[in-house]
């Protein structure tokens, strides 16, 4: 009987699993329809009266360039490409250009998308280098080049695991078996790490928010909220005042032995890090010069695309979009960032168009089509880290191969 009830249990496990990974995977489809659905495919130019308002919308095929003066353009059903003059006619009347998806995509300025891709590398290096200075702080003796080859593997991890934190999963992994005597203050490291992100981002973003206050008081407001909770909880982590307060080191005593034991050990570990404040601070506080090379880099092809969207609003833009898109559902956070760019660049963006019919959709596609690209982008330069994947397998053929899974070791 009880071997009975085992099974049963096992069973139910197994199918709670895989109902939460479909789960998961109908959330990433939804989103993906909701997204695709609300940008536009195809091409189309618009007769804007003086008053505002569509005369007329004749949809077809851009052929060519789509952000000059003249523009050609093929109706749909039509066999001759037509002169499109973007210049105001004598009775006031304007003519709207809207690209569709594929359009943007199509006419990528190169230069400049060589320039953002040039600009993310150097970033992932120097935010590999801040990990590998939490390394040394802990004495672990990691050297810079191993942090990095670590960095790219775990970034390779994110690429194919849910969320940005996935790939943290496979880099604990690896740091662990590397520093094998000091497990538990290796893969704090990365936690300390992923806090130290969260707190960059927030503080760029609070800082730019200053810029778009008085346009958008409720996104600003938000985000100052998030980092002064965030403040907050790290200040319980370390400061002895509000762990005595809260009666934290009691409360841990109290728990069951084995349960106890580990959060009292990863405690130790995340209070060594209070002999290096002054260090972490520094980090922080050179985010904005840091993360000035990853906002660079979506605006360089946002000019690549020809989006539009100004290099202030991006320093708001992007923090917020990457801790959105960090939420573990989909590999990357794909359908997540699609979602938080292509509603913040549609927001942001139409407030540069005034006057402009269907503004925010226009900038919505350009969003979704910027993500797409940076994103794409991204997961190439993930292939460095499956390149050392490789080799690192090559010289530990008795290893097995990491998951990134719970269970992993």
């Amino acid at each position: 009987m009880l071997r009975l009830v085992g099974m049963v249990r096992n069973i139910l496990k197994i199918k709670k699993k895989y109902l939460f990974a479909l789960a998961k995977l109908l959330i990433v489809a939804a989103l993906f329809g909701v997204i695709f659905y609300a940008i536009d495919w195809q091409d189309s130019y618009s007769r804007i009266s003086p008053e505002g308002e569509t005369i007329e919308r004749v949809g077809g095929q851009i052929v060519g360039p789509w952000d000059r003066d003249t523009v050609r353009f093929r109706a749909d059903g039509a066999s001759t490409v037509n002169t499109l003059q973007r210049t105001t006619s004598n009775t006031g009347e304007s003519l709207l250009i809207s690209p569709g998806f594929l359009t943007y995509l199509k006419n990528l300025d190169l230069a400049l998308f060589a320039l953002g891709a040039a600009l993310f590398f150097i970033f992932v290096v120097i935010i590999n280098s801040r990990w590998w200075y939490l390394l040394r702080a802990n004495g672990l003796g990691v050297r810079f080049l191993e942090a990095q080859r670590f960095g790219w593997i775990g970034f390779f991890f994110s690429n194919v695991l849910p969320g940005a934190t996935g790939g943290d999963v496979a880099k604990a992994v690896y740091i662990a078996r590397r520093c094998s005597g000091d497990k538990v203050r290796a893969v704090v490291s990365i936690v300390v790490d992923r806090i130290m992100g969260v707190l960059s981002l927030l503080f760029v973003g609070s800082l730019a928010s200053l810029l778009v206050m008085e346009r958008f008081p409720v996104f600003a407001s938000t985000v100052w909220l998030i980092g002064a909770g965030t403040l907050v909880f790290c200040f319980l982590l370390i400061s002895p005042g509000l762990r005595r307060l809260l009666r934290f080191d009691s409360l841990v005593v109290r728990l069951p032995g084995r349960i106890g034991n580990i959060i009292a050990e990863l405690d130790r570990a995340v209070l060594h890090y209070r002999g290096h404040l002054a260090g972490i601070g520094g980090w922080i506080l050179a985010s904005p010069l840091i993360y000035t090379l990853f906002v660079g880099s979506l605006f360089c092809m946002d000019r690549a695309l020809g989006v539009g969207v100004s290099l202030a609003d991006y320093f708001f833009i992007v923090p917020v979009a990457a801790v959105i898109q960090g939420i573990p559902i989909a590999p990357a956070g794909w359908g997540i960032g699609e979602a938080a760019y292509g509603a913040l660049i549609g927001k942001f963006g139409a407030a540069t168009l005034p006057g402009v019919p269907g503004a925010e959709q226009l900038m919505r596609t350009r969003g979704v089509a910027l993500s797409v690209l940076h994103r794409t982008h991204v997961a190439v330069w993930s292939l460095l880290g499956g390149l050392f994947v490789l080799i690192d397998r090559q010289a530990h053929p008795e290893d097995g191969p990491v998951t990134g899974g719970p269970g992993a070791r």
